[in-house]
This record gives structure tokens, sequence and C-alpha cells, in this order.
């Protein structure tokens, strides 16, 4: 798992590979950092992001991840 703090907000990225194909799949999870008490706490529960999608690599996986997390806290920090 890798964890970024993207503005007010933790961004959880990881992937799960599929036993069987041996693809990879991206997780996210969006919550709120510590030291701010004004955004939400569980912004995105941990969960599939890119509905479908198989990647080659667990680093695909996570850019796609990060991708997504980045357009859901805002364009601003992507």
């Amino acid at each position: 798992m890798r964890i970024e703090v993207v503005g007010q907000y933790w961004v959880e990225l990881s992937a799960k590979q599929l036993i069987h194909n041996g693809g990879w799949v991206a997780y996210v999870a969006i919550r709120a950092t510590k030291e701010n008490r004004q955004a939400k706490p569980g912004f995105l529960s941990y969960q599939q992001v890119v509905d479908g999608a198989v990647f080659e690599s667990e680093a695909a996986a996570i850019a796609g991840a990060r991708k997504v997390a980045l357009a859901l806290v805002g364009p601003v920090y992507g």
C-alpha cells in the first residue's frame, strides 16, 4: 500500500493481483488528515476503482488508482 498526502486528505493506493490471470486491479481509500478536522472523515472507503480494468503490473494499477483519487480530490492537486 502507498499513502500520499494530497491537500487535506490521505490517499491510500494499492493493487491486488488476480489469481486466475495474473493481472492487477486498483484500489483506493481517501481519508481526512488528522490535522484537518473540517474535511469529511471518510471521503471514500477502501474500494476497487476503474471497474473492469485489469492492469499488466502492480505499478500500472497503482498509477490508475492515483489518477482516480486525484480526480476525486480535485484537479488542483493533479
